[in-house]
């Protein structure tokens, strides 16, 4: 009796279930997500948060692999208080401490929900060869009006949107 080969396989990631949802209306937007952290059948958490306030006016739903979500947000955090971001979204890597301004303070508000949207996409994009496997809703209110905006391709603004598996 031959033995067949046995090819193995490695996968960094796994789903670890949730639900995340967002609706939005003329003057208001509504995100929501589930607390569940689940692998197959084994719950391993039911108090692990998939929504998150980036700054008054902005808020992030992230769903998926829960480590990658967890270290997306945080990175999200950074960039947005200690960032070098200027109104076209160059970012200086120096150590000059000059260069290292806090958007808030260079600019006197927090930075909008638009220029939130391609920041976020400029970090998916730079990890494309080892992704963060995670699903992204950014939702919030723009100066000018509703905003409601999720991460893919464009900046657009849907009535609804979810991603999860319920």
């Amino acid at each position: 009796m031959t033995q067949q080969p046995h090819q193995q396989a490695f996968n960094p990631y796994t789903e670890n279930g949730g639900t995340i949802l967002a609706i939005a209306g003329a003057d208001f937007t509504v995100i929501a997500g589930d607390t569940r952290q689940s692998e197959g059948y084994n719950i391993q958490t039911r108090y692990a948060p998939k929504v998150f306030k980036l700054t008054d006016k902005a808020v992030l739903a992230v769903n998926g692999f829960a480590a990658d979500g967890n270290m997306f947000v945080k990175k999200v955090k950074q960039r947005l208080e200690v960032s070098s971001l200027l109104s076209s979204l160059i970012v200086k890597f120096s150590f000059d401490n000059r260069s290292h301004q806090w958007y808030r303070h260079a600019h006197a508000k927090d930075m909008p929900i638009r220029s939130i949207a391609r920041l976020i996409q400029t970090m998916l994009y730079a990890r494309r060869f080892f992704p963060y496997y995670v699903y992204n809703i950014l939702g919030g209110i723009e100066e000018d009006g509703m905003s409601f905006n999720a991460i893919r391709s464009d900046v657009s603004k849907d009535l609804f949107l979810w991603a999860g598996d319920a």
